[in-house]
């Protein structure tokens, strides 16, 4: 059995650690610059009756455990770590947020930013939390503090849950 001499496992890591790192900055590169780009998010008149009821709830019961959980990705308001200025962290962690972002922005309250209706937001938001799909394991391993406790998962799944069901009935009205 052949030994790795030192100089050639530094190079190994060495290798394996720029690779880890100029991944995400070749994935913004491919994604290129969106600045012209306008989200497209769906038209949602915030003021209709059953929004501010919804929102009210959501504001009492759930955007305190968002605001802990996922608003560093999910927001306008990230508290970036530590270690964010080191090149290659920076990019990764940007590129997240982009992408996170463009998924759903919790920073305007309910209904959220998002190019889907607020049924489907709820709907999505359930499922992930059900099927604990959030957040990303490469976040959890420097956040230890970020997954869901059980109470606050079955806090949000019963909000989205009766937030859909009254969605539904003014649909169906």
């Amino acid at each position: 059995m052949r030994t790795i001499k030192p100089l050639t496992f530094k190079l190994s890591a060495l290798s394996l650690l720029s690779i880890m790192f100029l991944l995400p900055v070749m994935l913004l590169a491919l994604e290129g610059d969106n600045s012209d780009v306008i989200k497209k998010e769906m038209i949602v008149d915030k003021n209709l009756p059953l929004y501010e009821v919804i929102n009210k709830s959501y504001i009492a019961n759930i955007k305190p455990i968002l605001e802990k959980k996922c608003f560093d990705c999910h927001s306008n308001a990230t508290k970036f770590p530590w270690y964010y200025k080191i090149p290659g962290f920076k990019q990764m962690i940007d590129y997240d947020i982009k992408k996170a972002k463009r998924n759903i922005d919790m920073s305007k309250d309910f209904p959220f930013i998002s190019r889907n209706t607020p049924l489907k937001d709820l709907n999505s938001l359930r499922e992930i939390i059900i099927e604990n799909d959030m957040p990303p394991l490469r976040y959890i391993i420097a956040h230890w503090d970020a997954r869901l406790t059980k109470s606050e998962r079955e806090t949000i799944v019963k909000w989205s849950e009766e937030s859909i069901s009254k969605l539904r009935e003014i649909r169906y009205q």
